[in-house]
């Protein structure tokens, strides 16, 4: 199964080249997959409190990188035999949800330029995922073109309203959050981009088939809701480190201060791949860059040298 080739790259001629167009082949090679992904979610990502090694970070993004290649040659194949099922869907879907969470910007596009189009309008089963997938879609737009909303406009006309219904609640939230980016209200979007503001629009986690995997990667749609909105936190940092900057002559190491410059900069991450940021850490860093200066005869506070 490791080597079963890709339609794409066989055309056919190869050996077993069209070996991804047959149904049962398609099913046997995505249990293989699970077997793939299972293994990965328990040596990475069971416990984000784990370090490590700069080796280990180069093996994991290989795992990464190698359970994406063999989604994208079922999909090919999938494509290729025309089928368009239950099946197909969870295929896309998955991976989707795994092309976030692995931060492969140029897959999730890719992906979605075929799920939201081509593969939902076609199929008549339950699609239980389609509003994550929806809010993935707007999400990563502001994500990846941040600041600009341009892309993020063009997205959220074409599928309203026949992916995203106005007035709902999903519009609502989306709408207030990019809002909130471009009028730089950054209180507002701390508030928005906490998981008390939208888990509720979240769908609960895909049941599996074998009950001794569930829970191992069953939350996939959340996990991918997370990821961006936690590097949408990360994007809007800087511009409200501008604000603060600007807004505060020194700042102190005081608990009260960690907490209220932890909350302004969006501190906390969530979901599955957590970055940590630390305070002391960051404002070093701060130092560094030349945004902070250690205030003379005065441990634990710092001037703040404006920006220009």
């Amino acid at each position: 199964m490791e080597h079963i080739a890709s339609v794409s790259r066989s055309s056919g001629l190869e050996k077993d080249g069209d070996s991804l167009k047959n149904r049962v082949v398609q099913e046997q090679y995505r249990a293989f997959i699970d077997d793939k992904l299972k293994t990965f979610w328990d040596l990475y990502m069971s416990d984000s409190s784990k370090s490590l090694t700069e080796s280990g970070k180069r093996q994991k993004k290989d795992s990464q990188e190698n359970i994406l290649i063999l989604f994208r040659k079922l999909r090919e194949g999938l494509s290729s035999s025309g089928r368009r099922d239950g099946f197909t869907l969870e295929a896309y879907e998955t991976s989707l949800h795994l092309s976030v969470i692995f931060d492969s910007t140029v897959q999730t596009t890719s992906i979605l330029s075929h799920l939201v189009p081509d593969i939902y309008p076609k199929l008549t089963t339950r699609q239980p995922f389609r509003l994550a997938t929806m809010l993935i879609l707007l999400l990563h737009h502001l994500v990846t073109s941040y600041p600009s909303q341009r892309t993020y406009f063009e997205q959220i006309r074409q599928i309203t309203p026949n992916y995203l219904e106005r007035p709902s609640a999903a519009y609502s939230w989306i709408s207030a959050v990019a809002q909130s980016l471009r009028t730089s209200n950054f209180v507002q979007f701390e508030q928005l981009s906490h998981p008390d503001a939208f888990d509720y629009l979240l769908p609960p986690p895909r049941p599996r088939s074998n009950p001794k995997d569930t829970g191992a990667f069953s939350d996939l749609p959340k996990d991918a809701v997370y990821a961006l909105i936690s590097r949408l936190r990360s994007k809007a940092r800087e511009k409200a480190w501008i604000v603060v900057r600007n807004a505060y002559r020194e700042l102190s190491s005081s608990d009260e201060t960690r907490s209220w410059l932890g909350r302004h900069l969006f501190f906390d991450s969530f979901g599955s791949e957590v970055t940590v940021v630390r305070f002391d850490e960051w404002m070093q860093q701060r130092h560094r860059d030349g945004h902070l200066r250690p205030k003379e005869g005065a441990e634990g506070r710092w001037m703040v040298c404006k920006a220009r």
